[in-house]
């Protein structure tokens, strides 16, 4: 019997791409999954498109949440009412390619090694000829070097359960953080694929651009939450940079000062 599988999408004010989205999720190979989308307080249409669409599959579930909190809770929302034995995400303003589940599934059920705890897979973007899709195996220290993960994964649901899902504390990494916990509990295995479109062409406000405050927050409670020793720490720093997140060298430097800064203080 297949498994089923649970695709999450969480969305807000952006009917025409999440129409996308869910199209490629509905064109799936892979026809055995449950499609939930949740969304945070929308006004352009959204709940109007979502409703008609539950009453025509009935693989679809739509949550409508009592008032904007952003896409952390709504990721959350999804995971505590998952019924699939398997979970994966897509974010609204991107889409699947036809045959990333069946991917997926045929990955997870010949996995038997190097303690896989999850997959991902290679990406395309939008502005960008070239496809992501080297073949790695992920453990947690990588992270610090870099997000190899990227921002979805493939995993038991039960294991995203046990996690309690994402962190909404964090104003920006909640998709690294989350990958930091599940690489606790295994390795991430990168299949050599790319079966997700990451979309970087719309002006509808991607999470890419972060202010400084913004990053000397989210550092400083990230290494406090996993109790980073000092040099871990200043992998971290490098991430900040080599992922773009800081988009200088004269920023990356003063980020590191405040860091250094504030951690002076604490301890």
């Amino acid at each position: 019997m297949d498994l089923l599988i649970t695709v999450y999408i969480p969305t807000f004010n952006r009917l025409s791409l999440l129409k996308r989205a869910v199209d490629s999720v509905l064109s799936q190979s892979y026809e055995n999954f449950e499609l939930i989308i949740v969304d945070d307080c929308s006004t352009d249409g959204t709940q109007e498109y979502l409703k008609n669409l539950v009453s025509i599959d009935s693989r679809i579930k739509y949550f409508l949440k009592e008032k904007n909190s952003g896409a952390c809770t709504s990721r959350n929302i999804a995971i505590e009412n998952a019924n699939g034995q398997l979970i994966t995400g897509l974010d609204d303003d991107d889409y699947f390619l036809s045959d990333r589940l069946e991917r997926f599934i045929r990955c997870w059920d010949s996995k038997a090694h190097n303690n896989i705890i999850a997959l991902t897979s290679g990406y395309q973007k939008s502005n960008t000829s070239s496809l992501r899709n080297k073949p790695m195996l992920i453990k947690q220290k990588d992270l610090l070097f870099g997000n190899f993960v990227g921002n979805q994964i493939f995993t038991e649901t039960k294991t995203l359960q046990y996690l309690k899902g994402f962190d909404a504390n964090l104003k920006m990494w909640q998709d690294l953080d989350m990958w930091y916990r599940v690489l606790s509990l295994g390795n991430i295995q990168k299949i050599p694929h790319a079966t997700y479109f990451f979309d970087t062409s719309h002006l509808l406000g991607r999470i890419s651009e972060a202010k400084e405050s913004k990053i000397f927050e989210t550092t400083n409670y990230f290494v406090e939450k996993h109790k980073l020793t000092p040099f871990e720490k200043r992998m971290l720093n490098n991430h900040l940079y080599s992922y773009g997140v800081l988009k200088s060298k004269d920023q990356f430097a003063n980020i590191c000062k405040e860091i250094n800064k504030i951690f002076r203080l604490i301890r």
